[in-house]
């Protein structure tokens, strides 16, 4: 059975755990062009509140240097009025003689001495803003300009419109900016989303394709795309790798049935051969047992190119489990290499297919009846809704680190788990094929030097 990982809801990426999501490209691309987006929006919505403040401040400079050139029109006319009348924007002007004498000024700087603000008038107007003068605690802006007796003419007005729009906008920025990158975050989710839907569906698909599905084919968008071409890629490589399979498979399947009669036929011959001289003969009894070693790895082979083609089982019926296994128990007993202990065995009943149930609990006995020292012990209760089936031998055991290799092709450990030991390495691999498709599972318990113990672990017959 393959492990299915969680998948987001609503997405159908892949999502095994919470922080995978900030791994998706979804993810990366969408937090990537909202980064952007939301920096060129807060530099834009800066420059904005400087070009605001710039243009209100230049429209105020305008206004006051067409007030003083009013104001000197009055002095160049030498008419100098003890007080102006009125006030522009709540400012002020104030005229001041070359030795610091005020000559005429606005109501709200009358009886008020001469502005103590820091001027430079050489080079025509000076323009700043100033705080703390007399006529109130705002901020202004204020131009000085000089005269042509050597005083100084000042001209001010109230800073706080350029304040007040200015604020006014940066918080109406402060709400419209991140309104926008939240929306534009959000559209672009929902669009790369839109445009990865055709990559997950392919995705899925193919982790759903298994050895026996080689003939399924992912999903084209039709779009005429990267995307598209890429199904169209990933389509003729998995066409690729059906026929490849088919060849191999048929090779193998024609290879084992071309073998099956000759071995027969030699396995005949050397038991006639064997029958008339007497078990004696060592030569013919080790020339027969390689025979039926060579039989059951064409069987192997055989069981392997019809299980990879998806028909490696007939029927599936209700299954003493107990019959089974103590039938393998009595052929192996009979072979008295090992003593058998099967005093916990009980009974079970499984759905599935005999003959193939029979293997798995041969293939399991006969390995560990070779690597087993003197005992092997089995065991089969019933827990739950699940049969356990655990054989066990006194060996040296399996490191943790070979607990899937064992169940390889082919796939043999070192010391006493070598070829000289008997088997080709395929009755493990063929055991959990047999527990997988019954929808079960075969694994290895134990640790290392206390011997090997594999559990099988198949549904109740309901």
């Amino acid at each position: 059975m393959r492990s299915r990982r969680f998948e987001e809801p609503g997405t159908g990426y892949l999502r095994p755990g919470a922080d995978l999501r900030r791994r998706t490209v979804r993810f990366r691309i969408t937090a990537l062009a909202t980064a952007v987006v939301a920096l060129s929006l807060v530099a834009a919505a800066f420059a904005l509140l400087v070009l605001q403040r710039n243009s209100l401040t230049s429209s105020l400079d305008s206004t006051l240097k067409q007030r003083a050139d009013d104001i000197m029109s009055l002095v160049d006319e030498a008419v100098t009025p003890e007080a102006f009348p009125g006030t522009i924007n709540e400012g002020f002007v104030q005229l001041v003689a070359a030795d610091g004498t005020v000559i005429a000024a606005t109501p709200n700087l009358a009886e008020e001495p001469a502005l103590s603000v820091a001027v430079e008038v050489s080079r025509g107007d000076f323009i700043q803003n100033v705080e703390g003068l007399p006529v109130d605690d705002d901020e202004f802006r204020m131009l000085s300009r000089a005269t042509e007796d050597a005083g100084v003419l000042h001209v001010g007005t109230t800073y706080d419109a350029v304040i007040e729009s200015v604020s006014s906008l940066a918080a109406s920025m402060s709400v419209i900016v991140p309104i926008l990158v939240i929306s534009f975050g959000a559209l672009i989710w929902w669009m790369v989303g839109r445009t990865l839907q055709p990559v997950e569906a392919i995705r899925r698909e193919v982790s759903e394709i298994g050895a026996s599905e080689l003939h399924r084919r992912v999903p084209r968008p039709g779009t005429e795309d990267e995307i598209d071409r890429l199904a169209g890629t990933m389509n003729e490589m998995l066409q690729r790798v059906e026929a490849s399979t088919e060849r191999q498979q048929r090779f193998v399947a024609d290879a084992s049935h071309e073998l099956r009669s000759p071995l027969t036929r030699l396995r005949t011959q050397l038991e006639v051969e064997l029958a008339d001289r007497g078990q004696g003969d060592g030569v013919l009894a080790e020339l027969l047992g390689e025979i039926l070693g060579m039989q059951h790895l064409v069987e192997d082979l055989l069981y392997l190119a019809k299980a990879d083609a998806g028909s490696a089982f007939a029927t599936f019926e209700r299954v003493d489990l107990d019959d089974l296994v103590m039938r393998e128990a009595k052929r192996i007993g009979a072979r008295g290499r090992v003593d058998l202990d099967l005093k916990h065995v009980s009974g079970a009943h499984v759905m599935g297919d005999p003959g193939q149930l029979s293997r798995l609990i041969r293939n399991l006995v006969e390995n560990a009846e070779r690597h087993a020292s003197s005992t092997v012990t089995l065991r089969l209760f019933e827990s739950g809704e699940l049969a356990h089936f655990l054989v066990s031998d006194d060996g040296v055991g399996i490191a943790p680190e070979h607990a899937d290799r064992v169940f390889e092709r082919f796939g043999r450990l070192d010391d006493s788990r070598n070829p000289d030991s008997g088997g080709a390495g395929l009755g493990l691999a063929i055991a959990r094929h047999i527990a997988q498709s019954h929808s079960g599972r075969l694994e290895l318990v134990t640790a290392p030097e206390a011997g090997a113990t594999f559990e099988l672990t198949v549904p109740l017959a309901g």
